[in-house]
Formats: C-alpha cells, sequence, structure tokens
C-alpha cells in the first residue's frame, strides 16, 4: 500500500464487536438541563390528572412542548445541529430521526398543535388526547437521555482492533489501532468514511506515516475523521450501542 495522506475507512466496521466503552459523567449543569425538561412534562402530567377545564389542558399542552424544546435545546448545546449538512433541510427533530434516535411525526404534530392553541385561539385536545401527546413526549425525553452523556471512545476487536474517539461540538472522530487491509483504501467509495492519516506514535512503527503493515493483511491506523457526512456513520454506530 502507498503512503497518500488520505484514505477511507469502511464505517459499517464488519466483522467488528465492541470490546468496552467509555463516557464521561453528565455535569451539574446538564443535569440542570435535564432536570428542566423532566418537570415540564411532570407539570403537563399533573394538569392532565387534575383536569378541570380548557385551561388546564391548553396548559398541559404548553409545558408538553416546552418539555420537548428543552431536550431540543440542551441536545443543540451537545452536537451543534447546524453543523451538519442534512440540519437546514430536516430540523432538530429530522436531524434526530435521520441519526435514528426517534420518530417525528407524532411530536411535529404535537408542536404544530401547540401553536394553534396558543397562537391561534385553537381549543385544546380532549383529555384522551392530551394524554396520548403526554405520552409520546415521555418516551422522547427518555429515548433522548441516553445520548445527553454520549460515548467519548469505544474499542473495537476482530477484523479492526483498536478505538474510536468522539468530541461533537464540533464532530471530531478519532481512529486508531490495528485493521484489515479490505477495511480500509485510498480510493474513494459509497459510504465509506474520509480519513486524513497521521503518523503511528507508538510500536515498532512509531513515527511512520500511517497506514503501515504490521503483520499479514493488517495495518496500523492513526487518522482523522474528515468529512461531516460520513462521520455520521461512526457517530450514529455510538448512538447503536447506548441506545
Amino acid at each position: 500500500m502507498g503512503r497518500e495522506l488520505t484514505w477511507w475507512l469502511n464505517a459499517i466496521l464488519p466483522d467488528c464487536y465492541v470490546d468496552g466503552s467509555g463516557r464521561s459523567g453528565i455535569s451539574g449543569e446538564a443535569l440542570d438541563r435535564k432536570t428542566l425538561a423532566d418537570y415540564a412534562h411532570a407539570h403537563a402530567d399533573h394538569r392532565i390528572r387534575t383536569h378541570v377545564t380548557e385551561w388546564d389542558r391548553t396548559d398541559a399542552i404548553l409545558a408538553l412542548k416546552r418539555a420537548m424544546q428543552l431536550r431540543v435545546d440542551h441536545l443543540d448545546a451537545i452536537y451543534k445541529f447546524n453543523q451538519f449538512p442534512e440540519f437546514r433541510q430536516l430540523g432538530p427533530l429530522g436531524l434526530l430521526e435521520h441519526w435514528g434516535i426517534i420518530r417525528q411525526r407524532m411530536l411535529r404534530r404535537m408542536r404544530q398543535l401547540r401553536n394553534a392553541v396558543e397562537h391561534e385561539g385553537v381549543e385544546p385536545p380532549n383529555l384522551e388526547e392530551c394524554e396520548d401527546y403526554a405520552e409520546v413526549v415521555w418516551w422522547f425525553l427518555r429515548g433522548t437521555s441516553p445520548i445527553l452523556m454520549p460515548l467519548d471512545n469505544m474499542d473495537f476487536g476482530g477484523a479492526f482492533d483498536g478505538s474510536v474517539t468522539y468530541s461533537y461540538n464540533p464532530l471530531k472522530i478519532k481512529v486508531s489501532g490495528d485493521v484489515e487491509a479490505a477495511l480500509i483504501s485510498n480510493e474513494e467509495h459509497e459510504g465509506w468514511t474520509k480519513l486524513s492519516m497521521a503518523p503511528a506514535y507508538y510500536g515498532d512503527v512509531k513515527g511512520k506515516m500511517t497506514p503501515v503493515e504490521v503483520n499479514g493483511g493488517r495495518y496500523r491506523i492513526e487518522a482523522t475523521v474528515t468529512d461531516l457526512r460520513t462521520a455520521q456513520f461512526l457517530m450514529q454506530k455510538a448512538f447503536s450501542y447506548v441506545l
């Protein structure tokens, strides 16, 4: 193999298995943000349970929308949604659906309902529908909670024996380890992740520009992912192990 600086990695990582992972704990500020969203949902639940008039239902719908928005803002602070090419077209809920984290249809409907109730004077939905929307938002909060503490690194074995490390705002992914030749290429492949190679920083090949052959059919790589669109494959792989 040659020594070009740009290579591509099969981001699906076939014939690999997760050998460990790590993530940092949630900060006090982040915990406060999570709690605010949970409180907004609890307030909506209370207004639904103690329902007397349509004003209780209206307040519940507004509180559910607030719970959603607080969580979306929290996730945006972690992942910086507008750095991703799809965000302009999809919006935050669409981007989360694109990542495989949520289904957005009922969430979008509830957001539209809230706008109609608050700004157009539309009568709030009946009590049973309010209960349905509360359940939808509960699942949204529960489903997105794991990625409030995103993975910092994942260790792999098999065809790729190494680690992938993540930082998210901005998204920066590094790949380090030994990989079978079939998983990397110095030519672009559809769906593969673009890498900027760096020299090896330990072992017998330390200081040599990677990829460096370390034994038959395997190569040492030290690299940074340079394409945001395909970097999302590796990010979604991380999500799949915490959701």
